[in-house]
């Protein structure tokens, strides 16, 4: 397990959020290539003409999260919060992280739907941005999980 702290490893019978750590990132790789993939259809067959659009989007729904995750770590008295921070923490950042580096880069880029540049860049904003998604989605059902 990547994570070695001791309360989130599993025990048997109970619920735990180190438990289902491996599944989650399984989900959310497959859900950003996905998303990756209808993004760039829909980008190379001109279907999306406004792509910074979406990048300031992207870029700004990550900026949010970063800020949210680091409030509820600093203002949290909840031992299931900060535990669930801790040991989802690398899949959490990742995301967030991608997106935003991702997402600077793509600022910077002129979109035009021939190159190829474009869709890559595009592509890997959007799948960092479905991976933050579902690592936020988990880290909501993570903490709200009472037994």
């Amino acid at each position: 397990m990547i994570c070695n702290y001791e309360s989130c490893r599993c025990e048997s019978g109970t619920k735990n959020c180190g438990c289902m750590k491996g599944i989650m990132t399984l989900v959310g790789i497959i859900a950003g290539i996905v998303f990756t993939a209808a993004v760039v259809l829909l980008f190379i067959n001109s279907f999306i003409d406004t792509a910074n659009n979406i990048v300031w989007a992207e870029l700004i729904t990550a900026l949010v999260y970063l800020f949210a995750v680091l409030a509820i770590g600093v203002i949290s008295r909840n031992g299931n919060a900060d535990k669930c921070i801790r040991c989802n923490s690398a899949s959490l950042f990742t995301g967030i992280f991608g997106t935003i580096f991702s997402g600077l880069l793509a600022i910077g880029t002129t979109f035009a739907a021939d190159d190829v540049f474009s869709a890559v860049i595009l592509g890997l904003t959007s799948f960092f941005f479905a991976y933050m998604i579902i690592s936020v989605l988990y880290l909501i059902k993570c903490t709200t999980d009472v037994s």
